[in-house]
């Protein structure tokens, strides 16, 4: 449709026409100042009058290369640039982008139909490269600052179907994922106009003045004597952005950038206690999504680790806010629409509300706090960290010790004397003990380590006879000896004999309870001592290397295999996935991971499949035959299970694992792929699911037809009427091209076809050996046939590939001669003129340019091919040792067959 108005018809001069007419009047540097001048305003008034949706087309036109003179080219083009920072610019340009960029024909049926995302990765990187890249002559500040609110506004949903992912890869690929443009750093313009807004909303010392300015914006609120920092609205929002901008570009790394700031405010809201369906919806739920994304990707990495994070949250555990001057903070309030930030003053401690709270809004927080890592799998390490953490400090704190600072990757927090963090931490133990004893002493080092360290303070009298902790150390003990996974390993022997002492010295006490106990736990501990050998051994180092990889592959299974795994936490665990195939572990289930990368493959998000064909290459290196086997049957798909795009995607991973085992492409697997690729390059493929498909959806089409008719009394008023003559041409040959891909007859897709004959020229480039003269003479017929016999416009991408696999064939002949490789077959004689005459056909009469040129390029290097045939094989370089005459040997003797004659002094 056309922006600004309804669609009437019209005796106006063409938009293009005017563009040229006022443009060569107002710029041509051969006409007088005056004249010029006057024109200039015209043009400028025929473009600010002309709607976004109508001027671009009518500009990509006239800027290319060739149709304008240099100096009109260069103003069209500036006027181009410009478009996005229009009213709705930003959405229109993507519109024209996926509208015009071949891998995005059907992206709007694709919606409609709920089949799934219909932008393909292609056009998804042409509009960012795009709207990332400041016009010339416009500093990177001003461009940003104009397309950040369009941008956030589609981030929020207010756009066209798929725009809020469109802006989101746009922003997190194209700008933030750009080392000049969105570093952190407040001098980065990227970071400054997109991440500052939204992480000074959720904490308002955060961020720019740019940010603050922005925010700012309109009357300032008061509720009260306090100002309003933050509206309910905008905290909303900008949650709502932060979760979009991370599920639709899922870079592990950025998430941890955007996160890490704002953990203490994640936590706030998250845990939030007042819980309506409003605050549940906009606050809790967005802020709980980005606190368990943020956990999981610290579960394995580098520091800070999610148990250092956890650590950090429980030592702040009320947070509402934090000071922004010496007189002033910030702080979470609730008002009528949701929580917003307000200020307040800082001498006001009660008031505030920071530092006393209700007994119920601990017990809310406590049990927040249990349902979010309850709900994070494979946490048990973390889990087990904490409560290690907190029977420390408690038992520290109940024996009159001064508590040990707790450092965490954030910063060194000295815990409090008061009494609510006491009962705050012996509130959260008391819960951890009741929802998840299980995973309380998954770390058998770290308990170790607490119970030696209570029964060396009863040793040294330092717990006054305290029998309650004694208690609890033998009961952590007990746990850990009967544990059935449990080994004494190096690390832990000498903690465990310094264990036994302090049992054996508490058994001996008649005055203790306790001892009948410690009594039991020597026999236990005898009993376990006889069953595990003490010593250390290297299978007892590579078993522990074997559970750290176990638990590393199952935290990664749990991450790609739940459905509630958010996208960066799946990339997250393909990483690990990917680090495990490096170092080759042994815990590896290979059958379980090709299905599982199959399935992944299948994933509509880009970002996830792309990085799966990664890991399918690195997986190939070990089993390249069973993976290959693998793909192959399901790009064929003979039972019609995948649809296009999804086939489309097993042909790249199989493209790219044949490119990566080489030689390794041999034997029956050969022979497996190169027919299935044939099969569906050739024109008698038949899927009769896919033809019903398509009768459906003419039948629908039709019906439609029929309805718009009816309710326009006539044809409907088509958008190409009032596009510039020579765009409606190119627009109906490009409709007709696409239309043409899908036949009609219930065939292979030609994009499909076009991708095998792609795959087959690999892999015959590969290894043209293994795959056979039969082989290789029917896919090359087939070429030639679909060269000469399918000459449609739509079928270019097809007649593309099949002079290319020539091409790969002529490369993979001149390799196997430079290599002095013997092969049973060649290009000689009636079958190398047939394919040079069908190629100079092509080359004079083909109606697709690219077609033309790649005709010409093969008969070039055919030429080149048989002059270097011609030529003697280059034997090896002559070394000094081979001079007949002479037997020199450096580095030892030659073999005695090749000895020549030689000079020998006599007497």
């Amino acid at each position: 449709m056309a922006s600004g108005g309804s669609l009437k018809r019209t005796t106006q001069p063409p938009l293009v026409d005017n563009l040229l007419q006022y443009g060569k009047l107002a710029f041509n540097p051969e006409l007088p100042e005056e004249i010029r001048h006057t024109n200039q305003a015209k043009f400028q008034d025929v473009v600010d009058s002309t709607g976004t949706l109508a001027l671009m087309p009518a500009l990509n036109l006239l800027v290319q290369p060739g149709r304008t003179e240099p100096w009109l080219r260069a103003q069209l083009i500036t006027a181009l640039a410009v478009l996005p920072l229009r009213e709705r610019g930003v959405q229109h340009a993507i519109e024209f982008i996926l509208s015009v960029h071949p891998s995005s024909a059907g992206f709007s049926d694709a919606v409609k139909a709920g089949r799934g995302s219909g932008i393909s990765h292609d056009a998804l990187n042409a509009a960012s490269r795009l709207l990332s890249s400041p016009p010339a002559g416009m500093s990177p500040d001003q461009w940003f600052s104009g397309i950040a609110p369009q941008l956030f506004s589609l981030l929020q949903g207010e756009g066209e179907p798929e725009m809020d992912r469109a802006a989101a890869f746009i922003i997190g690929f194209g700008i933030l994922g750009r080392r000049q443009y969105g570093a952190s750093g407040r001098h980065m313009p990227g970071w400054k106009h997109f991440v500052e807004p939204m992480l000074h909303s959720i904490d308002p010392t955060l961020g720019s003045s740019v940010s603050r300015s922005r925010s700012a914006e309109g009357d300032v609120e008061f509720v009260g004597a306090r100002k309003v920092l933050v509206p309910s609205e905008q905290v909303a929002r900008s949650l709502k952005s932060l979760n979009v901008l991370i599920t639709s570009h899922p870079h592990p790394s950025l998430t941890k950038r955007l996160l890490r700031p704002i953990l203490l405010p994640l936590w706030s809201l998250a845990s939030w206690n007042q819980n309506s369906e409003t605050v549940e919806s906009k606050y809790r739920k967005p802020a709980r999504n980005l606190l368990m994304i943020l956990l999981q990707l610290l579960s394995h990495g580098i520091q800070p680790s999610s148990s250092d994070t956890l650590s950090m949250i429980v030592q702040n555990f009320m947070f509402q806010g934090k000071p922004t001057s010496s007189t002033s903070l910030w702080v979470y309030t609730k008002d009528i629409q949701g929580i917003q930030i307000q200020e307040q003053n800082a001498s006001s401690e009660a008031e505030s509300g920071l530092f006393v709270s209700s007994l119920p809004s601990i017990e809310d927080k406590v049990s927040s706090f249990c349902t979010l890592i309850k709900s994070i799998p494979e946490f048990d390490t973390e889990i087990s960290h904490l409560f290690t953490r907190l029977c420390r400090k408690w038992l520290k704190d109940t024996t009159g010790d001064r508590a040990e600072s707790i450092v965490t990757g954030f910063e060194t927090v000295e815990p409090s004397d008061s009494s609510q963090e006491r009962f705050i931490e012996a509130t959260l133990m008391q819960k951890l003990m009741t929802t998840v004893p299980e995973k309380l002493v998954s770390d058998s080092h770290q308990v170790l380590d607490l119970v030696n360290y209570i029964l060396s303070k009863w040793n040294s009298d330092d717990i006054d006879g305290n029998e309650d902790i004694i208690s609890v150390a033998l009961s952590l003990l007990n746990i850990i000896l009967t544990s059935p996974n449990y080994k004494t390993i190096p690390d832990s022997k000498q903690v465990f004999d310094e264990i036994q002492k302090s049992v054996y010295s508490i058994s001996k006490c008649s005055k203790m309870d306790a001892s009948l106990t410690a009594q039991n736990m020597l026999s236990l501990i005898e009993f376990r001592d006889t069953f595990n050998d003490s010593n250390a051994t290297s299978s007892d180092i590579f078993k522990d290397q074997q559970y750290e990889d176990r638990k590393n592959y199952n935290l990664a299974m749990s991450y790609l295999t739940s459905t509630e795994s958010p996208p960066p936490v799946r990339v997250q665990g393909l990483e690990l996935i990917s680090t495990l195939l490096q170092s080759q572990s042994s815990v590896l289930d290979i059958p379980a991971l090709i299905v599982l990368f199959s399935s992944l493959l299948q994933d509509s998000d880009e970002y996830i499949y792309l990085r799966v064909i990664k890991s399918f290459v690195e997986l190939s290196t070990r089993h390249p035959k069973t993976i290959l086997s693998d793909l192959i049957d399901r790009y064929v798909d003979p039972n019609e299970e995948a649809v296009l795009d999804q086939r489309l995607r097993f042909g790249e991973a199989l493209l790219q694992i044949i490119k990566n085992v080489g030689h390794a492409f041999s034997g029956g697997i050969t022979r497996t792929v190169s027919e299935g690729l044939m099969s569906i390059a050739g024109r008698r493929g038949f899927r009769p699911k896919f033809q019903q498909e398509q009768e459906n959806e003419i039948l629908l089409k039709r019906q439609k037809d029929r309805e718009a008719e009816d309710a326009w009394d006539g044809p409907p008023p088509q958008l190409d009427e009032y596009l510039p003559s020579e765009f409606q041409k190119e627009d109906e040959l490009l409709a007709r091209i696409v239309s043409g891909w899908e036949s009609k007859r219930g065939s292979e897709d030609v994009r499909i076809r076009a991708s095998a004959l792609s795959i087959m020229g690999s892999a015959i480039e590969a290894n043209v050996a293994a795959i056979g003269s039969d082989l290789i003479s029917t896919v090359l017929d087939l070429s030639i046939h679909i060269l000469t016999l399918e000459t449609e416009p739509e079928k270019g991408i097809l007649r593309r590939s099949a002079i290319l696999l020539i091409m790969n064939f002529i490369r993979a002949l001149e390799t196997a001669r430079e290599q002095q490789t013997k092969l049973s077959f060649g290009l000689v004689g009636k079958n190398l003129d047939d394919v040079k005459r069908v190629l100079q056909y092509v080359e004079e009469t083909d109606n697709d340019d690219l077609v033309r040129q790649h005709a010409k390029d093969v008969i070039d290097g055919l030429q080149t091919w048989q002059f270097n045939a011609l030529l003697p094989s280059q034997n090896p370089q002559f070394r000094i040792q081979e001079i007949a005459g002479l037997a020199i040997t450096p580095g030892g003797e030659i073999d005695s067959a090749s000895k020549r004659p030689r000079i020998e002094e006599i007497e």
